[in-house]
């Protein structure tokens, strides 16, 4: 009768949780084969969590969300396993496949870590904020430029930004990345392209709308520069260049916080201490030159965080 009783006790609490089967004649071995580390995985696509084990007679895989929630997916009594699961916020993900041989017998467990990126615009915009305010006081030139045509004694101000992009995984398809800074106005139009200078740069510049001046401005709107030098140039090629902004600019940024009558921002290729050149946070009320930043400013633009056709690597 004890035997019975025991032996009734373990099927209800494996049947609790998941699946009860013959035990394996093998060791109690478990571990987690996907998904694949070097694909990214985006919220609201589905992805398959693999797992081999042996040994078991009871076995589960309990997901951690970014907003600490668990959830929890049953293995059947197989040597693998393949699990849909399909992320619905973005952020770190915790996979932990359980294994158990018998009621009170050691379990063994394998774990992974991932990132979701997002596909919705404003977590996107918030995502390329944090990247890189994590980046200040970094001189890493080399690392920004690193797989595009520039090295890095030339102007890297535009890659750092596309730099940040890759790190969070925003598709090509956004328009992020970039050797020039400046906003292609021309993307898309059937109006012929009559400065040289324009025509020569324009598929190396940023894919992203013109804000208004009369709109308010956000967290991850790119900010473009123009200084005085440069400014005499533009507006002899374009006359009329600061009421009707052409696209060029020669340095830029991306908007981290807006203030009532300020914004901060992060830029690269600034520089720094020991006459290095790193990137740096500042405020728009910070002196440049005999003037402020925002003295300098000759337009805001909107990246295409909205883009949808993810990548399978971007």
């Amino acid at each position: 009768m004890k035997h019975k009783a025991w032996a009734c006790l373990v099927a209800a609490c494996f049947a609790t949780f998941g699946v009860i089967c013959p035990a394996m004649a093998s060791a109690l071995k478990v571990h987690i084969t996907g998904p694949a580390k070097e694909r990214a995985q985006y919220t609201g696509q589905a992805f398959v969590i693999g797992i081999a084990a042996s040994g078991f007679n009871f076995g589960q895989v309990v997901i951690q969300t970014p907003s600490k929630n668990t959830e929890t997916l049953s293995m059947e009594c197989k040597k693998t396993n393949y699990l849909t699961y399909t992320p619905l916020e973005a952020g770190t993900y915790t996979i932990t496949a359980i294994v158990t041989a018998a009621a009170g017998a050691k379990e063994k467990i394998s774990s992974v870590t991932l990132t979701v990126y997002p596909t919705d615009a404003q977590d996107r915009a918030d995502w390329m904020v944090k990247e890189a305010l994590s980046c200040v006081g970094s001189s890493d030139a080399e690392k920004y430029v690193q797989n595009t045509p520039l090295d890095a004694e030339d102007d890297w101000c535009a890659t750092f930004i596309g730099w940040c992009a890759k790190q969070v995984h925003i598709p090509d398809g956004a328009g992020l990345r970039a050797l020039f800074a400046g906003i292609n106005i021309y993307n898309d139009s059937t109006e012929p392209i009559l400065c040289q200078t324009c025509k020569d740069n324009y598929k190396a510049r940023f894919l992203a709308t013109v804000i208004p001046k009369n709109e308010p401005i956000q967290p991850g709107d790119l900010v473009f520069f123009i200084w005085d030098s440069k400014m005499k140039a533009q507006l002899k090629a374009h006359p009329g260049y600061l009421e009707s902004w052409h696209g060029n600019a020669s340095h830029v940024g991306i908007v981290t916080r807006v203030y009532d009558n300020d914004f901060s921002f992060v830029h690269g290729n600034i520089r720094m201490k020991r006459n290095k050149f790193g990137v740096v946070l500042n405020q728009s009320t910070d002196e440049k030159d005999g003037k402020t930043f925002a003295d300098w400013v000759v337009g805001f633009g909107r990246p295409h965080y909205d883009y949808q056709k993810v990548l399978q690597n971007p």
